[in-house]
């Protein structure tokens, strides 16, 4: 128990208020140099909100001695790209200590536990010169009994006389990011994981370490939101504008070592589409293709149909994707609803895939569409639209994010 008084020098709420005042202004004058909208402002607002909400769960909640994995990227924390068929959760972690992951696998493609130097989010990350920890582990790689538990110990060397299951933690690694990914969102089950620290107990939290972490909120917020935005420009610059092209910068900073990234921006008007080919790999374990702002926040994904994966999407007879990206419903299966944003991002992944593509991409009025799409496109009525979106939405909601 704290002695009375000993508490008396920490921030108080207001202090914190007042260290967060300048967040958004910040912010805005890197999204929006030349002066934001009223909704813009309001937008960023929220957005800077939802980041908030995200570090008191996955900073000042939990640490590396009481470890929990906390929900960081999802439709509610919208930040960061998310694809939407991945279920993002982080934790903090000791790389001197001692943890055991343990739970149930369920039937979900895959599970991925990606090792992270990094225990923040900075726009740093971006200047490149430095190797990044490239350290992923899969569930699969592990036993399972009957009713699809596991157990893994983790842990900078193999514990002595343990037979079991062991992932080597990287002696750099102070975080965890937990990549579930399901593409029948209704059908796949998210596995259930749990993480305790075996070398230590743990203790509560003291008012001082508690405190500390809450003054960290305005690095967390800024860092993440600004290390995205000056992502997308980075794309911007360096891919250009309504093409779609293989990247390697998000592996340089530590992405799935296994997962190709495709990206490009689009920059289109409300009366136009872009038109997305992509010969499908010879062989891929999963693929998806998603649109966002020029945040990188993905397009609202349970009430749009903002991205499509190998399961949702129509894939025509020679075996190449075709999706439509436009404002307005261009009535094909494969639309991208890029919503009212006036640019952003294209992102598409390829896991485990054999061969890398290339993606065309081409600008075509919206009304013109199916003129330049084989005769046998699948077309939906507006009935059939709102029974996709209806499942969709249904299926979203079902994910276990937390």
């Amino acid at each position: 128990m704290t002695e009375p008084g000993a508490t008396d020098a920490l921030l108080t709420w207001d202090d914190q208020m007042e260290a967060l005042k300048g967040v958004v202004d910040r912010l805005l004058k890197i999204w929006r140099p030349d002066g934001p909208t009223v909704v813009e402002r309001q937008d960023m607002t929220r957005l800077a909100l939802s980041i908030l909400a995200c570090g008191y769960l996955c900073r000042v909640y939990t640490d590396d001695r009481r470890p929990v994995f906390m929900p960081l990227w999802n439709y509610a924390c919208n930040q960061g790209g998310p694809n939407p068929d991945y279920v993002y959760s982080t934790v903090e972690v000791d790389p001197t200590g001692a943890y055991q992951l343990s739970g149930y696998r369920g039937s979900s493609r895959f599970v991925e536990i990606t090792q992270h130097e990094n225990d923040m989010f900075t726009p740093a990350i971006l200047g490149g010169g430095h190797v990044p920890l490239q350290v992923t582990n899969d569930l699969d790689e592990l036993h399972l009994d009957h009713d699809g538990y596991f157990s893994v110990v983790m842990s900078e060397e193999r514990p002595r006389n343990y037979t079991g299951d062991w992932w080597r933690l990287d002696p750099r690694a102070h975080r965890l990011l937990m990549r579930r990914c399901a593409c029948d969102w209704k059908q796949e089950v998210d596995a259930r994981v749990a993480v305790n620290r075996l070398d230590d107990a743990g203790a509560d939290m003291t008012p001082e370490e508690v405190a500390r972490r809450f003054s960290d909120m305005t690095a967390w917020i800024e860092g993440m939101i600004e290390f995205d935005m000056r992502l997308v420009r980075y794309y911007r610059q360096h891919h250009g504008i309504n093409v779609l092209l293989r990247s390697t910068k998000i592996d340089e900073m530590g992405g799935l070592p296994r997962q190709a990234y495709y990206d490009g921006i689009h920059e289109i008007g409300d009366e136009e589409a872009l038109i997305v080919e992509v010969p499908l790999p010879g062989e891929c374990v999963y693929w998806q293709i998603l649109v966002a702002d020029d945040r990188f926040a993905t397009v609202d994904w349970v009430n749009r149909q903002s991205s499509l994966n190998d399961v949702q999407a129509r894939v025509d007879g020679d075996r190449v994707f075709r999706a439509v990206i436009s404002r307005q419903d261009p009535g094909v299966y494969n639309w991208l609803d890029k919503a009212d944003f006036p640019w952003g991002i294209i992102q598409m992944r390829l896991y485990r895939a054999t061969d890398f593509p290339a993606a065309i991409v081409t600008r075509v009025p919206v009304s013109e569409v199916l003129k330049h799409l084989p005769a046998d496109t699948a077309v939906v009525t507006p009935a059939e639209r709102a029974e996709q979106l209806r499942r969709r939405r249904e299926g979203a909601q079902l994910r276990q994010i937390w």
